[in-house]
């Protein structure tokens, strides 16, 4: 199947002409195999990001990858939680993550690490009574008034937040999921509830950070800003989808 791939070719292939359309690609691939099928093409483009050969800057474009791509560290706490959740609440899905993986691009060390978890809507009040017997310091979408009031940056807190549906994630296991990195970035823009206590200026230097270090798939990052109603506000921070062209 790898010689089916043609990697030599499809690699000098790209470097002279990406980012290339699905239809360029089926193209180059039918030069060596005229009947090749779309589906087939499908199946080789997901096998060729799944060993990051390929990845996709904005829906339907493809380029070599040139940056890292975005693969964190679960922390011990994030595997305690999610173990926990499972055993109670099989079907819900949620998403956990540390502030540390946006704190961690920034130019500055911040005291605050804590830990981000998004669960479905409709189990996330009896989740949070759940883990409130386990940990003092949970708190259910904190506003920033709250946060700056109550909420010791010291400390590693638990921040309990909606799941939206088509959040941008991978999924670990069953109902256990990480988000991905584009919706951090736009989680980080909206900061509500507060996941960093950090101006603009600092925003914009961590997504910078983030740009220049990781494949970034923009069109994921429209949809996501769409779906959360502040496509306008990805602008300032250069995280349009003509960024990636």
């Amino acid at each position: 199947m790898t010689s089916k791939l043609r990697l030599n070719e499809l690699g000098i292939f790209l470097k002279h002409n990406q980012p290339v359309s699905t239809q360029q690609l089926l193209q180059f691939y039918q030069t060596f195999e005229p009947d090749l099928k779309v589906n087939t093409l499908r199946w080789r483009i997901y096998q060729l990001k799944q060993n990051n050969v390929l990845y996709s800057p904005s829906r339907g474009q493809f380029a070599l990858p040139e940056k890292q791509v975005f693969q964190p560290e679960q922390t011990k706490k994030m595997i305690e939680l999610a173990e926990m959740i499972q055993e109670k609440y099989p079907y819900a899905n949620f998403s956990v993550y540390p502030t540390e993986w946006l704190s961690n691009l920034a130019d500055h060390i911040y005291l605050s690490k804590n830990i981000i978890l998004e669960v479905d809507n409709d189990a996330l009040e009896s989740v949070f009574h759940f883990l409130k017997q386990q940990y003092r310091n949970i708190y259910l979408d904190p506003d920033e008034k709250f946060y700056d009031l109550y909420i010791s940056p010291q400390e590693e807190n638990i921040i309990l937040k909606r799941l939206y549906v088509d959040s941008p994630r991978n999924r670990i296991n069953e109902n256990y999921h990480i988000p991905k990195l584009e919706q951090l970035l736009v989680d980080l823009i909206i900061n509500d509830p507060m996941i960093l206590p950090i101006g603009a200026s600092e925003v914009k230097k961590i997504i910078a950070n983030a740009r220049d270090k990781y494949n970034l798939n923009y069109s994921t990052i429209q949809r996501y800003a769409k779906k959360r109603r502040v496509e306008k506000a990805l602008v300032p921070f250069g995280l349009s989808e003509k960024e990636s062209l």
